[in-house]
């Protein structure tokens, strides 16, 4: 394996990382999902898909504890949020892939054309 071979490698990863945020964030549609428990009448309970006028409990799953509540409206926000975060994520992560493989075979490109 020669040293371009292994930059390019290493370039590549970002890229795929960043692909990956991006499509992540494009994908995700806009009703709010609860990752805790929504608390339904009487003793149902459940996860998932919000509707509106529902309250996510944000249980932490890991310590047995509650992390606090969100309405519809919190969690639809905050997921508005984690997407623009993955967007801003993904951008930066392809961007530094795409330079750094644009730099790697234009200098390794122009090295190889001189020699």
């Amino acid at each position: 394996m020669s040293f371009r071979s292994l930059l390019l490698g290493l370039f590549v990863v970002p890229v795929v990382v960043g692909v990956y945020f991006l499509t992540e964030a494009a994908t995700a549609d806009g009703t709010p999902q609860c990752d805790g428990i929504i608390e339904e009448y009487g003793d149902a309970e459940r996860s998932g898909p919000m509707k509106p006028g529902e309250t996510c409990d944000l249980y932490d799953f890991t310590d047995g504890r509650s992390a606090g509540t969100r309405t519809y409206e919190q969690q639809r926000k905050a997921r508005e949020e984690e997407a623009s975060a993955g967007y801003r994520t993904g951008g930066l992560w392809l961007a530094y892939g795409v330079a750094g493989l644009a730099v790697v075979t234009t200098h390794l490109g122009l090295k190889r054309r001189r020699g």
